[in-house]
């Protein structure tokens, strides 16, 4: 991932009130947005703002419940809680820091509406990471679709056996994670899409396979592909570096 990325969603998550008002990073400003959302309208205001409750360890259910009231600082702590999580997958899925900031916008603003009541989708009650990561996996889909580069045709033919090491032997090391995460990044579309979402978030196939609107046999053959591409450019950059 790369550095900027993390570096511009700490400096937004600063700027998070502890008011009882949407935190700032939820309104509108007058010139660009930030990396999450804006236009947002605060959910009914039944926090005291006068005080700023410690939440110290709470759980999901009790951040949501008191930031459906209006209380900025919990929702706060679900951005702290949730931000860098779904950011990195996010990337992983895109490949783009700025596409990744994007979704994690939308995401955390889709989350702020939920909770204020002003849409149809229903808000988590109690898992609001599994939300999140739901919503920005679906969001980061729909942008690839988006993409000249998404190619939609069966990607069946021409499958070969998949031989390639597992997404956690690649992972043994920080050096290895950093190298995975370039590779990655110059995957095409789909193929990056299906590591990210089987590899990296951790679904099943099936729900991936559904997710990318593909079969399952189609994704089976990105996987084997992506596999196959990511171990040929780590062994191509290991060799250069002997």
């Amino acid at each position: 991932m790369r550095r900027v990325g993390r570096r511009r969603m700490a400096v937004l998550l600063s700027e998070a009130t502890v008011t009882g008002a949407a935190p700032s990073c939820l309104q509108p400003r007058p010139a660009k947005p930030s990396a999450l959302g804006y236009g947002m309208t605060a959910p009914p205001s039944g926090a005291n703002q006068n005080q700023a409750p410690s939440y110290g360890q709470s759980g999901d259910g009790d951040l949501l419940s008191a930031a459906a009231k209006g209380d900025g600082t919990a929702f706060r702590h679900l951005l702290d809680r949730y931000m860098t999580r779904v950011f990195a997958n996010c990337y992983r899925v895109l490949g783009e820091s700025s596409e990744a900031e994007d979704a994690t916008q939308e995401s955390f603003s889709r989350l702020w509406k939920a909770l204020s009541n002003n849409t149809g989708a229903q808000a988590p009650d109690r898992d609001a990471g599994g939300w999140l990561m739901r919503t920005s996996r679906n969001l980061c889909i729909d942008k690839l679709r988006r993409r000249k580069r998404w190619i939609t045709d069966d990607e069946t033919m021409n499958a070969q056996p998949d031989d390639t090491p597992n997404a956690e032997a690649l992972h043994q090391t920080q050096d290895i994670s950093i190298r995975v995460q370039a590779a990655l990044a110059g995957l095409p579309d789909r193929q990056r899409a299906a590591l990210a979402l089987v590899h990296f978030e951790g679904i099943s196939q099936s729900e991936a396979a559904t997710s990318m609107g593909i079969s399952v046999d189609a994704l089976e053959s990105l996987l084997a592909r992506g596999r196959r591409t990511l171990r040929s450019q780590l062994l191509d950059e290991k060799q250069d570096l002997l």
